[in-house]
């Protein structure tokens, strides 16, 4: 009944409703508004790029291009090295002689898993942080706090406002992603590449100067979609875990939120004061806000500031690691100041 009454109190709130709806205004937006012209080069020749190619010289490509010494630059050279037996697989089962879309590959793919998807994960990592501050802080707000806090169930309620924060941002998540993805798709006919591989010689890293599009696991694109859905809402879970943290700690929901913003950015920035290839960088690539700005690089090698294979799975267990220890900690912290 408790967890029900929490449920309902998140999902129909009207501040929740119009940011589920304005996402799904903007998401229809980047889709209509996204160039549609089906190239007549879509049968393109193909050509086995994966033949004969050396990862050994884009890891010095990169140590050259950003001036790594040391120890940083074996970081680089060891991930590469571990590519190369994945590149030769690739090689033997020929997944760079996919057409997928020809040479409109790079934009198309870029479109969904880059463009649409940053959307998605940022609205719906947002949406998740909203509904655990607000479950959290909701007595606080209205002032009520104290008296829930002296009931024999007021002292357990945490764990109900978590598990009905989780059940909302997964649920309106799916909503938000379900119908940004069908607008998508009516928009841009996937229909015919779902079985074509991500890793077509048409398409190439994001960002990057030209080098082939390279995933540690041999990913069709309908395969790769639900990766990367996969991935989606394990970082969903991690935001939720993160507000609901921030709200038991600071209790106020707007100087928890503030307190969010805050963490997230001393992160977000924080990256750039390590040099390239460094273990401390990389560490900092595998929190959450730079799971986010690295999403169209997920599977993938990724760039010089990458130096371990998976980085996306890697980092997503890391954060939910820590993030629910955090959480746990805030939990009992809370029960032992109401028995004060």
């Amino acid at each position: 009944m408790l967890f029900r009454s929490e449920l309902k109190k998140l999902v129909l709130l009207p501040a929740i409703i119009g940011f589920v709806a304005l996402c799904i205004v903007l998401n229809t937006v980047i889709a209509i508004t996204g160039y549609n012209d089906y190239s007549s080069n879509y049968k393109a020749e193909t050509v086995n790029i994966f033949e004969g190619l050396k990862t050994s010289e884009i890891a010095e490509t990169y140590i050259r291009k950003y001036d790594i010494t040391g120890e940083n630059a074996e970081n680089i050279r060891n991930k590469y090295e571990k590519l190369q037996p994945v590149i030769d697989e690739k090689a033997a089962n020929g997944d760079a002689l996919s057409n997928y879309f020809g040479e409109q590959t790079y934009y198309r793919h870029g479109m969904l898993f880059k463009i649409m998807f940053m959307a998605i994960i940022a609205e719906s990592c947002l949406l998740a942080l909203f509904t655990a501050l607000i479950s959290v802080t909701y007595e606080n707000l209205r002032g009520t706090e104290h008296i829930i806090s002296t009931t024999k169930v007021g002292r357990r309620v945490l764990r109900t406002k978590l598990f009905a924060s989780l059940t909302a941002a997964i649920a309106l998540t799916a909503l938000i992603l379900g119908v940004s993805l069908c607008v998508f798709f009516l928009r841009f006919n996937f229909s015919g590449v779902w079985n074509d591989n991500v890793s077509s010689m048409f398409n190439y890293a994001v960002n990057e100067y030209g080098k082939p599009f390279m995933t540690w696991q041999s990913f069709t694109v309908e395969g790769y979609l639900w990766a990367t859905i996969g991935i989606t809402f394990g970082l969903v879970v991690c935001f939720c875990l993160l507000g609901y943290a921030a709200g038991v700690f600071v209790r106020n929901g707007y100087g928890a939120f503030i307190a969010t913003a805050l963490v997230v950015g001393i992160t977000f920035l924080a990256k750039v004061l390590f040099p390239i290839g460094s273990v401390s960088r990389a560490i900092l690539g595998l929190t959450p806000i730079w799971l986010w700005k690295n999403s169209g690089e997920w599977f993938t090698d990724g760039g010089a500031d990458i130096i371990w294979a998976n980085f996306e799975s890697l980092g997503l267990f890391v954060s939910f690691t820590v993030l629910s220890f955090i959480a746990f900690i805030a939990t009992k912290i809370y029960k032992r100041r109401e028995l004060l």
